[in-house]
């Protein structure tokens, strides 16, 4: 009998695929997350710790009146409408800028400097010019993530490989053309990394917004809690926040993987 025949002989043996490891991984990873969050319920007191129970039976009774929808549109209204106005100008920016070394190294000490300047207490400054609406914190949103994406989309322009731009001349491509085929395609894993950070900042930054100036919304919601001493309601807020990050990070994934499906990088390779 030779070497073939005994290792044909012998059960196959199936790898788990690495999807399940990481589905399973992060599913005993929420369980334990939960536990922690029970026991801290137990041991502290209600109120401190909202129990997990009560405050998922908060959440369904919000569902239910309809005030869960409110509240989420009101603070994805103002989230999505600052993330738009920050990211266009965080992106249009930087490809206006590599058009001037000079313009460049003039301009780019003071966004950096402005960088430092608290953005939250501009709000009551904010309030006394555009009133209670929603304009005030569309302009926090939009500040936190105008510098998020600016960053990293000036990174990704500095980082384009100069030989494929000249590359590109030479071939006879337009400046336009050089910006959309070659420029953008090699920056987009840097203005995905922006978007992932971006996009939680542009929602914390309208909830915060809310605790100041709201009439409604998820911040709204959390600050009136508190103030009532609700400590469910409080839990209620903050896991109703996080699970609409969580879902705004699995969409950003799912575009990412579909713009970057044509890198080899990552549709072949395994770590």
């Amino acid at each position: 009998m030779t070497t073939a025949d005994i290792t044909s002989d012998l059960p196959e043996t199936r790898a788990i695929p690495r999807q399940w490891i990481v589905t399973g991984g992060q599913v005993l990873l929420g369980l334990a997350l939960i536990g922690a969050w029970e026991w801290g319920a137990r041991a502290f007191g209600p109120l401190f710790f909202a129990p997990p129970l009560a405050t998922a039976q908060r959440i369904v009774e919000m569902a239910a009146n309809g005030k869960l929808l409110t509240d989420t549109i009101a603070t994805l209204r103002v989230s999505a409408l600052g993330f738009v106005i920050g990211c266009v100008v965080g992106v249009g920016l930087p490809f206006l800028l590599r058009l001037s070394e000079r313009a460049t190294q003039a301009i780019e000490p003071f966004i950096m400097a402005s960088m430092g300047i608290p953005k939250y207490a501009l709000t009551p400054w904010l309030i006394l010019w555009f009133g209670i609406g929603d304009r005030p914190k569309v302009i926090v949103v939009t500040l936190f993530v105008f510098y998020i994406v600016f960053i990293t989309v000036f990174a990704g322009v500095r980082g384009v490989d100069q030989r494929l731009i000249s590359m590109a001349r030479v071939v006879g491509a337009s400046e336009r053309a050089i910006d959309r085929k070659v420029i953008w395609m090699s920056l987009l894993p840097f203005f995905f990394t922006g978007l992932k950070v971006a996009l939680p900042r542009a929602v914390s930054a309208a909830i915060v917004g809310e605790f100041l100036v709201a009439t409604e919304g998820i911040g709204f919601s959390i600050e009136r809690a508190r103030q009532l001493s609700d400590t469910t309601g409080v839990f209620a807020g903050i896991v109703v926040a996080v699970a609409l990050v969580l879902l705004i990070n699995a969409v950003v994934n799912a575009l990412e993987r579909r713009a970057l499906k044509w890198r080899p990088t990552d549709r072949d390779m395994q770590l």
